[in-house]
């Protein structure tokens, strides 16, 4: 298959359109039942905060796909949902615990291990964290640092593109791409190591006494955001490498940044409806109503039985 080929597949638009149609209807219907069934209103705005990635993410690689001159505006829109979605988890684990006070004295009776730093991967350049409020602190300002980078990455990346310098997908170290890459990198690295953290100091509380399912909402979360930059990150190695580069000698009115822009956008579009049905099952409003909520198809059931039914009591 040339690039020619791959071309004319990702921007055919009613296999992408159809999938993230289904996408979208999936998770907003989520983010109405949430809306309906707002019994823990500090717990589920953070949910439905996390339901809205899939939308946003599918429309914007739809967008780019249509519009791929302009495709960077859209990333960039989307960059910066995926900062404040890391955020929102954060969030959301900590109001699922009682919030930041409950918590924090739940992890003060916590054994210290908790909060040691493998020496393997710090080399004890970084000290370990006493369980408490200086856990919980770090990890709020380990999530609040990605935010924080992305808003300014995306002013650098709006200057040097206008400048003509930032040369995404080139790993040219007179370009700024490779340079913001790295960067990237390790504060997305440390952003994902302070929701592991998070995630072993309150795994327990998170299973027990009710079962939050916490494996698979911290993989729905991680999936959506570091496996999609780390795929296209991927793919700009490819593009690099020349993989791409006989689409400069055609007529197309596409280079070979497009096509890698293309293929990532393609591969969200049909990767979104996987992460809308596991977001249906892992983030389901079900989990938020109190114990004594009879669902009211149930309750009229049992409004409907007959009266000519006998009664079991006081029979002797």
């Amino acid at each position: 298959m040339t690039t020619e080929d791959a071309i004319d597949i990702i921007t055919s638009p009613w296999l992408t359109l159809t999938l993230i149609t289904l996408a979208c209807i999936i998770s907003l219907s989520d983010v109405y039942q949430h809306i309906q069934n707002y019994h823990q209103p500090e717990v589920q705005k953070h949910v439905i905060r996390l339901l809205l990635m899939v939308p946003i993410y599918a429309i914007q690689s739809w967008l780019s796909l249509r519009f791929i001159q302009v495709s960077l505006l859209f990333e960039t829109l989307r960059d910066l949902y995926e900062a404040f979605v890391i955020m929102s988890f954060v969030y959301y684990i900590i109001n699922l615990l009682g919030g930041w006070d409950s918590l924090v004295k739940t992890l003060a009776g916590k054994p210290a291990d908790y909060g040691r730093h493998s020496r393997y991967i710090f080399f004890g350049l970084i000290s370990d964290w006493a369980l408490g409020e200086e856990f919980l602190f770090n990890v709020e300002k380990g999530a609040l640092q990605y935010v924080v980078f992305k808003v300014a990455v995306t002013v650098i990346i709006c200057i040097t593109e206008l400048a003509g310098v930032y040369g995404e997908g080139s790993f040219d170290f007179g370009q700024a791409y490779i340079y913001v890459a790295i960067v990237q990198n390790f504060s997305q690295f440390w952003a994902l190591y302070c929701l592991v953290m998070l995630y072993q100091a309150t795994q327990e509380e998170l299973s027990s006494p009710k079962d939050w399912r916490p494996v698979f909402k911290f993989g729905c979360v991680k999936g959506v955001v570091f496996f999609t930059w780390w795929q296209g990150f991927f793919i700009f190695i490819i593009q690099s490498l020349g993989a791409f580069d006989d689409v400069n000698d055609t007529d197309l009115p596409w280079d070979d940044a497009d096509v890698a822009h293309g293929i990532q956008n393609y591969l969200i579009c049909i990767e979104m409806l996987f992460f809308a049905i596991a977001h249906h099952y892992v983030f389901s409003y079900r989990e938020y109503a109190p114990v004594n909520d009879v669902p009211k198809e149930q309750k009229q059931m049992e409004m409907e039985i007959p009266a000519t039914i006998p009664q079991t009591g006081n029979i002797v």
